[in-house]
């Protein structure tokens, strides 16, 4: 029998602490998040919450990787070294998963615009003017939603303010925690609509031991009623990011299925997702796939 590695048990308990206290910091985020709801209906928050939310990795995940440019700019031992150009360069951000994100899309940018009451109206703008930059990965993922709803300006300035917490800094948890935050809002959602919920997000629990069970390791994971991409999400934890399998799957409702485009993309994880009814107008009607996960929404 294997010895136990010194340190080990103290190791299980720091991280069991960090990961408590990730549960808690999300629970209060969500919170704080609710009581900015307003007069929207709460089955409708989460189109203009988790958007928001998206916007807030898509900036960060630039300006992690533009600190890191920079730096490498700056270092003589790198063969960065003086080439200013790489830090504007759309392919050194594309390698990563990042994007080089438009002035007025950049966070701190937004989060001073918050102040004016039109904000509604310029974040509708922010979202338009990403999905024009990158179509091969946002189109139809931002649309205009906040002018003409009836979350008030007062509240989209509190969702942008309290997604300005240092706590989504890189140095505080950063793409990991906001992963986190992201799926924890999704299943709460879930959760306050009861059954209607269950057609967009399957309990974490679930899916965990679906996937246990069939053990992806190598191949194509295949949903053809993906819901929110947890399925996927999941098998990719289960393989510690391995990078071993690819994921295929298809939503029929449209706003799910922007819901999981961004899901994965918080994840890193570069899925074919097609939008329509796998029964009624299959997209992938010629896949061999490895592994199917389901949790149909009709049972």
């Amino acid at each position: 029998m294997a010895k136990r590695k010194a340190g080990t048990k103290k190791g299980k308990q720091a991280t069991d602490g960090q990961n408590g206290g990730i549960v808690t910091l999300t629970k209060e985020l969500f919170q704080a998040a609710i009581t900015l709801r307003g007069s929207v209906e709460p089955a409708d928050y989460k189109r203009y919450v988790l958007p928001i939310i998206f916007l807030r990795f898509l900036s960060m995940r630039y300006d992690r990787r533009r600190a890191e440019l920079e730096a490498l700019v700056a270092d003589k031992k790198s063969d960065y070294f003086g080439d200013k150009k790489a830090i504007h360069d759309p392919d050194e951000y594309r390698r990563v998963g990042a994007f080089v994100i438009p002035e007025a899309a950049r966070w701190e940018n937004l989060r001073k615009a918050a102040q004016a009451d039109d904000i509604k109206v310029k974040l509708d703008d922010v979202l338009e003017s990403l999905e024009n930059k990158y179509p091969d990965k946002l189109k139809g993922l931002l649309p205009r939603i906040y002018a003409g709803s009836n979350l008030d300006a007062v509240s989209v300035r509190g969702l942008i303010n309290l997604f300005s917490k240092d706590i989504f800094e890189a140095d505080h948890g950063g793409d990991d925690l906001i992963g986190r935050v992201y799926e924890y809002f999704i299943g709460e959602f879930a959760s306050s609509e009861g059954k209607r919920g269950g057609e967009y997000f399957t309990p974490v629990s679930i899916v965990k031991t679906l996937v246990a069970m069939l053990e992806p390791e190598k191949g194509v994971v295949f949903d053809p009623c993906c819901g929110s991409g947890g399925m996927f999400v999941q098998s990719d934890l289960f393989t510690k990011h391995s990078h071993h399998l690819s994921f295929v799957g298809q939503e029929s409702k449209d706003f799910t299925y922007r819901l999981c485009r961004m899901n994965l993309f918080i994840h890193g994880l570069d899925a074919n997702i097609q939008l329509g009814n796998s029964y009624f107008d299959d997209h992938h009607s010629t896949l061999k796939a490895d592994y199917v996960l389901a949790n149909p929404p009709f049972n």
